[in-house]
């Protein structure tokens, strides 16, 4: 085959593949990290399509090729590699140790699938040129059904906390592709799937690009702009509203430098959200101001977040207001949201009330 003829065949795939390296230039919102594993799977991708385009070209071969084993061996082992690449990219949060554990039955089967041609076990290239297979045969679409099911159990739990338009867009981009590929490995369809998951790439990119324009980049909370689409997306099932001001923010920017105000927002925001429950949406609304949005829930179960974030703050060095307020059939939204906000300004006034009183004490000592 001349590279005209491949160009040619495979324009399309090339053409995402470049246009995907282009955004990765130039995407300001995604981290560092998740443009390494984008790449990684983009040069996975183009490898594949180079060993499917030699391999079938060597299938028209009418003798025989030590590359036919070889590449059929690496195109077995490079379609779990994708998938496992996929998964690092949708959450950058796997561990070392996790990775390593999934990759143990990688690991295992490729010494299999390269020494196949003189062991016979998963396949065999027959003289001249025909694909025979072995008593493993089936053991490429098992690793690969494997590593597809725990992609989906992997996806499930790391969307569990988003919305529900989240997951369907997550599950549509994600599933989508593996079910081509699956499908066609199933029927044992000989077709090259690399484009599916090169086009599911792109759009889970552009799919994260548009989700981290909603993210405060300091705290990882949700932003101002995510807070007003929220409330107007979920206005029917919003059933409270928290409202939270940390202080001293000024001070520590101005007395330690804005270093140390970063490092007290992260610390505020994470503990807002590992203890908030499950049904909300916390947000940095500015500064040092956050909120949180309850969805479905009662009272009992707002202010008993409450009561644990604070203990939690207790732990650290930091002080936060608070206010609250249910939204009910006499109390619209709006209302709930200023009647939370009033809350939590009288909270702070009884704080700095409180630190007043204390610094007094302390000073007739």
């Amino acid at each position: 085959m001349s590279l005209g003829e491949f160009l040619s065949n495979n324009y399309v795939m090339i053409y995402e593949l470049i246009g995907l390296e282009i955004l990765l230039l130039v995407g300001a919102h995604i981290s560092f990290e998740m443009k390494c594993k984008t790449l990684i799977a983009a040069s996975l991708l183009f490898m594949e399509l180079i060993c499917y385009t030699t391999e079938r070209w060597t299938q028209s071969l009418e003798v025989y090729s030590i590359m036919r084993p070889l590449l059929t061996a690496a195109l077995y082992s490079i379609y779990p590699l994708i998938i496992i690449t996929l998964m690092q990219i949708t959450t950058t949060n796997m561990s070392r140790r996790n990775f390593w554990l999934l990759m143990i039955p990688e690991l295992i089967s490729v010494p299999l699938f390269f020494s196949s041609q003189w062991t016979h076990l998963v396949f065999v290239i027959n003289y001249p040129n025909n694909y025979g297979g072995g008593p493993l045969a089936d053991l490429p679409y098992w690793l690969f059904t494997f590593y597809v099911v725990i992609f989906l159990i992997h996806n499930f739990i790391y969307l569990k906390h988003s919305t529900r338009m989240n997951k369907i867009i997550a599950a549509y981009i994600t599933i989508g592709p593996l079910l081509g590929a699956f499908g066609f490995l199933l029927f044992k369809v000989d077709k090259d799937y690399s484009s599916l998951f090169t086009s599911g790439i792109l759009l889970y990119f552009a799919y994260i690009y548009i989700y981290m324009a909603k993210i405060d980049p300091l705290t990882g909370l949700l932003n101002r702009q995510s807070f007003y689409q929220d409330i107007e997306n979920n206005a029917r099932e919003i059933t409270g509203v928290v409202s939270i001001d940390m202080n001293d923010l000024k001070y520590l920017n101005d007395s330690f430098g804005h270093q140390a105000g970063d490092d007290a927002l992260k610390t505020v925001a994470g503990i807002f959200k590992e203890n908030s429950g499950r049904n909300t949406f916390v947000y940095r609304i500015g500064g040092d101001e956050f909120m949180i949005l309850y969805l479905n829930s009662k009272e009992e179960e707002i202010s008993g977040d409450i009561k644990t974030i604070r203990a939690a703050m207790d732990k650290t060095e930091y002080v936060c207001a608070y206010g609250y307020a249910m939204v009910t059939k006499e109390q619209d939204l709006s209302e709930a949201i200023r009647i939370s906000d009033q809350l939590m300004y009288s909270d702070k006034a009884a704080l700095k009330k409180i630190r007043n009183l204390n610094a007094m004490v302390a000073s007739r000592e």
